[in-house]
């Protein structure tokens, strides 16, 4: 389930920097890269706790 969500974080922090360069809304971009760095270390936080 933690790699389900890491990949989820991956793709929203890739589509985050996509956006973020390409997009007149830069702020928004900036949030979705947060919020992908932010799913993808939690991911890893738990599936460290786990071990």
């Amino acid at each position: 389930m933690t790699e389900l969500i890491k990949n989820i974080g991956l793709g929203i922090f890739v589509n985050g920097a996509y956006a973020w360069q390409f997009s007149d809304n830069s702020e928004l971009g900036a949030w979705a890269v947060f919020e992908g760095i932010f799913l993808m270390t939690s991911a890893i936080y738990l599936q460290r706790g786990r071990q």
